[in-house]
């Protein structure tokens, strides 16, 4: 327990920096986003200390060998710095994977759901469906002010935003009960709203499709930069890297001027 509380306050010390980083890396993401056309809400924070100290001491009782230094739980920790990404369209995901490899080096990625991870309980669909990274970003994108902030390991949660809203009212109510363990309906309930999301990201899907196909056989005018700019993108993805397509911004300003 003292070396669970000597790492919380060793972290409050360090908050500003992790806050700081995750800042940097939702900024850089979001700016990749909009200029490859893809919708996104982007936000970032620091683990509240709070959370971060029950989780810490929920780790080390399911640890056949507790912590034995401070340096194991930072390791063990890897969402000090979290950056979320909530698509519009969850068929951008893979858009998103070609970019955060661009702009991160990435240690590790997850996809979910995890085909060998029981569910918590009797679930008829498949759960919470994104992709997470866990990344530093890179020095040559920083400015020299800022390089110090490539240390940082930051997770990139990725998925659409009606998953994201799912899996938060999921999480919160079956992992931090307020009222007690939650009964069979009500389990049934939060089951039969991830089926109705699930569905909504197959009609996110054919609505995303169905406009990609009007602008590919339709002379029309663009709307938006995000508009030009994943059009460009689908049409020159397989001739030009994703960075490439920050000159849609430029494109659609110059354009829009006449």
């Amino acid at each position: 327990m003292d070396l669970v509380n000597q790492f919380i306050e060793n972290y409050k010390r360090r908050f500003q920096f992790y806050d700081t980083a995750g800042r940097l890396a939702a900024k850089q993401l979001e700016d990749a986003l909009q200029s490859a056309g893809i919708r996104a809400i982007v936000t970032s924070r620091a683990k509240n200390p709070g959370r971060l100290k029950s989780k810490v001491l929920r780790r080390n009782s399911r640890r056949e060998v507790p912590y034995k230094n401070m340096r194991e739980i930072y390791d063990d920790i890897a969402d000090l710095s979290g950056v979320r990404v909530s698509l519009y369209f969850p068929g951008d995901r893979e858009k998103t994977d070609t970019l955060i490899a661009d702009l991160f080096v990435v240690l590790e990625t997850k996809q979910f759901p995890e085909q060998s991870k029981r569910p918590s309980y009797n679930k008829r669909f498949s759960g919470y469906w994104a992709n997470h990274y866990r990344a530093h970003m890179r020095e040559e994108h920083l400015d020299p002010s800022q390089k110090k902030y490539a240390a940082a390991r930051i997770e990139v949660q990725v998925a659409s935003v009606l998953m994201h809203a799912w899996s938060e009212v999921e999480h919160d109510l079956i992992y931090k009960p307020l009222q007690g363990t939650l009964s069979d309906e009500e389990l049934a309930i939060i089951d039969e709203l991830n089926g109705l999301v699930l569905t909504g990201e197959i009609a996110l899907e054919r609505l995303q499709n169905a406009g990609n196909e009007r602008i590919r056989n339709k002379s029309t005018s663009f709307v938006s930069q995000y508009d030009l700019a994943s059009y460009l993108y689908n049409y020159l993805s397989n001739n030009f890297r994703p960075e490439d397509m920050s000159c849609a911004w430029v494109m659609w300003n110059f354009c829009s001027s006449f």
